[in-house]
């Protein structure tokens, strides 16, 4: 399952221009982003992330669901994963479900998740 397929209708999300989105380090925001490139968390997040890459930086925080190509967690995530990768850092503490083509978790990574292989 291509998650992409979800978000066909939506045009701008075919292309990859763009210089990506930001949530940055000191910023709280709730609701939902969706971004044909990166969307980068360096602060809090709490609400729906759709994009090609979603990276929660090393002190990003975020909760809720996030529909990926990929994802990279650095820091921290509680709640719903679809994504075809997810990359998660020796840094990263991860509490939800994942649900996923590929997957990588570096030695140390926290888990607390039920895995679910698309």
């Amino acid at each position: 399952m291509n998650v992409r397929s979800k978000f066909s209708d939506v045009e701008f999300l075919t292309k990859t221009t763009g210089s990506g989105t930001v949530v940055s380090n000191g910023s709280r925001l709730e609701g939902r982003i969706t971004s044909p490139s990166t969307i980068s968390i360096a602060g809090y997040f709490k609400g729906e992330l759709n994009a090609s890459e979603v990276v929660i930086e090393r002190e990003g925080i975020a909760k809720g669901s996030i529909f990926a190509e990929h994802l990279i967690i650095i820091g921290k995530f509680d709640g719903e994963v679809s994504a075809n990768k997810v990359t998660i850092a020796s840094t990263g503490s991860v509490k939800g479900d994942l649900s996923y083509s590929r997957v990588s978790i570096d030695d140390g990574a926290l888990l607390d998740v039920n895995f679910h292989k698309i």
